[in-house]
């Protein structure tokens, strides 16, 4: 009898300490842990310019993109008589726009090939993660398939976020927010697997690139920790 008491005091121990392991291995990152950290910095040429100068460059880039047809149609006509005005004032101010805009355009493609950079040591991690859930299609009975993002409305009402900064979130069993822009914590094994989810919109669908997914074991209400 006290063998067996014995017994069951060393396996409920046992599973104690097995389980307060299990809780500290889980690692709680934040989205700036996402993104890897880059021996340099990439000099931004317009740094220190206000923010209507980065917009006006980058609609003269946008419009030299545009083919004679889009150029003229009424869809784009007020948008690249912006881009030539914006481009003629630049100009009367002695800036030398054909090299601004060759930098900023240099500078833009090694800033969107860092953003598609992922942190190999995430890969298999558990981690704890907070942020949006996204449900890559609706229906009634829940998903088993979101995208986690760190912003209110990201993919849908604004602006889709870098690579690195999405997360694809697989489920074993639906599950259905109780509000669609209610923070949430998800818990799970990370990947670092890029891939491309199709998001599905009322009026159609988006491919959308992920750097990252998760193999969610834990869905909870965000609280701060």
């Amino acid at each position: 009898m006290k063998r067996a008491v014995l017994a069951l005091v060393i396996g409920l121990s046992f599973g104690l300490v097995a389980s307060a392991f299990a809780a500290k291995s889980v690692k709680e990152v934040a989205w700036d842990n996402l993104v890897p950290e880059f021996a340099t910095k990439l000099n931004d040429p317009l740094a220190g310019q206000e923010l209507y100068r980065r917009l006006e460059v980058e609609t003269i880039i946008w419009a030299s993109t545009l083919s004679p047809e889009e150029r003229s149609s009424e869809e784009h006509k007020l948008m690249v008589e912006d881009a030539q005005h914006f481009l003629d004032e630049m100009r009367n101010e002695g800036i030398d726009t054909d090299k601004l805009i060759k930098d900023f355009k240099a500078w833009q493609a090694k800033v969107d090939e860092r953003n598609k950079q992922v942190v190999p040591e995430l890969d298999g991690a558990q981690i704890k993660l907070a942020g949006y859930l996204l449900p890559l299609h609706y229906t009634e009975k829940g998903e088993t398939e979101f995208l986690l993002v760190p912003y209110v409305g990201a993919c849908i009402h604004a602006p889709v976020p870098p690579q690195n900064q999405i997360v694809f979130v697989e489920l074993s069993s639906p599950y259905k927010p109780e509000e669609l822009y209610a923070p949430v914590w998800v818990t799970g094994t990370m990947r670092t697997k890029v891939s491309t989810k199709a998001l599905s919109y009322v009026d159609g669908t988006a491919d959308i690139p992920v750097g990252y997914s998760l193999e969610a074991n834990l869905i909870e209400s965000y609280e701060e920790s």
